[in-house]
């Protein structure tokens, strides 16, 4: 009887690591990427004021977490800053490092997170 196992068993043992490593790699990722925070791009939002002017504010440094995707970021912030906020969203002054000269804002809703800047005044 031998004592050590043989060359196609050992092929075998290591195909079966190497399947469920290349598994936990490709099911990691998106998990891993649905709760990590990630940026959307600055974008000009046309804001109407209660005398009825619009006024164009640019948003920057826009960071989302919890599955927001950036259009919904952008509705989000829109309605906060037009002082009307979509349901179950509340914005607030936040504290994180944000471009010089713009006031850091938070909206958030549940787990979902967006954090932007804008223009202070």
């Amino acid at each position: 009887m031998k004592s050590r196992p043989g060359l196609g068993h050992r092929l075998a043992i290591l195909a079966c690591v190497a399947s469920l490593a290349g598994t936990a790699i490709a099911v990691a990722p998106p998990a891993a990427s649905a709760r990590a925070a990630s940026t959307c791009a600055d974008k000009s939002l046309a804001i109407k004021t209660e005398a009825g002017q619009t006024l164009h504010i640019t948003v920057k440094a826009i960071s989302i977490e919890g599955g927001v995707s950036c259009a919904e970021a952008y509705k989000v912030i829109a309605g906060g800053l037009e002082g009307k906020p979509l349901p179950g969203w509340k914005t607030a002054s936040a504290h994180f490092e944000a471009p010089e000269g713009l006031v850091p804002e938070l909206a958030k809703k549940g787990s979902k997170k967006i954090k932007f800047a804008v223009s202070g005044g």
